[in-house]
């Protein structure tokens, strides 16, 4: 899809710094969710470098991201179904994702509860590599999955990004 014309980017500001949506403008359809980074500017290199089109303000992008930056201010977050693009996953990827969606705010599953939900109660590993290739991060909170053992496990945006956001939902349930 990077390369693809009707792809635009939407770069926005959170209490953690900037984030980024990607999508496509016709039919509406989020690709990717970019997490928090310090450096709007890196966050736009990354962005540009991969070819996910031009800057954009759909109505829906907009309306996406103050939701995300609600998030972010203690405010629970609903997936957009309707617009979130499962194109180029597999069904292990979308069970997964959807199953993650089901943890209540401020809870805490463990991979191998995920994949106890998912009914492949072997496959906590294939979990984990999933939610590692979460394309929709916030809006499916991959940061509610931990280890077994209670700690805290792996995150594409760091693990100190994932304790913050874990700290911030306890703050707010």
């Amino acid at each position: 899809m990077p390369g693809d014309p009707k792809i635009r980017h939407l770069i926005f500001p959170t209490c953690f710094g900037f984030a980024a949506i990607i999508y496509r403008e016709q039919p509406f359809l989020i690709i990717k969710i970019f997490l928090p980074r310090t450096s709007r500017q890196d966050l736009f290199e990354s962005i540009k470098n991969k070819g996910w089109g031009k800057r954009g303000r759909h109505p829906e992008a907009l309306r996406i991201s103050e939701s995300i930056m609600d998030y972010f201010t203690g405010k629970p977050i609903q997936p957009h179904w309707d617009h979130i693009s499962m194109i180029g996953l597999t069904n292990l990827q979308q069970s997964v994702l959807v199953a993650t969606t089901k943890i209540p705010y401020g809870d805490l599953r463990s991979y191998q509860a995920i994949a106890v939900t998912i009914g492949r109660p072997r496959a906590y590993r294939s979990v984990g590599s999933a939610l590692a290739k979460n394309p929709f991060p916030i809006l499916i909170p991959c940061h509610r999955v931990i280890r077994s053992d209670n700690s805290i496990g792996q995150f594409g945006g760091g693990v100190a990004l994932k304790r913050k956001l874990i700290e911030l939902e306890a703050k707010h349930t």
